[in-house]
């Protein structure tokens, strides 16, 4: 059985109030490493991703800069139709919101 890549995002971009970029890399299957380390990624590259299938996990950076398995990412859908991102779960510190923007 193939294993489904993995894909972390450390860091998002806004215009206005929408996520137009993350940057998004290629996640080793231990979470550990970088597989393809994160670069620009625009909106719509994030979501083929999931629609396809594959993991997409939030990489929250600690007070040491390490960075740390967040929530799961998936699509969600704004009242006008538009597709953004959303995590599966929220938790206190762990919003995308709180990622750092680039």
């Amino acid at each position: 059985m193939v294993e489904k890549p993995i894909y972390g995002i450390t860091a998002v971009r806004y215009a206005g109030h929408q996520i137009v970029e993350a940057m998004m890399g290629l996640v080793d299957s231990t979470l550990a490493h970088w597989d393809l380390s994160p670069t620009p990624a625009r909106l719509v590259e994030v979501v083929d991703r999931l629609v396809e299938g594959d993991t997409v996990i939030t990489m929250f950076p600690d007070e040491h800069g390490e960075l740390h398995p967040g929530p799961r990412v998936k699509v969600d859908v704004l009242p006008e139709g538009t597709e953004t991102l959303a995590l599966a779960e929220e938790a206190p510190g762990m919003r995308l919101g709180d990622l750092p923007r680039f």
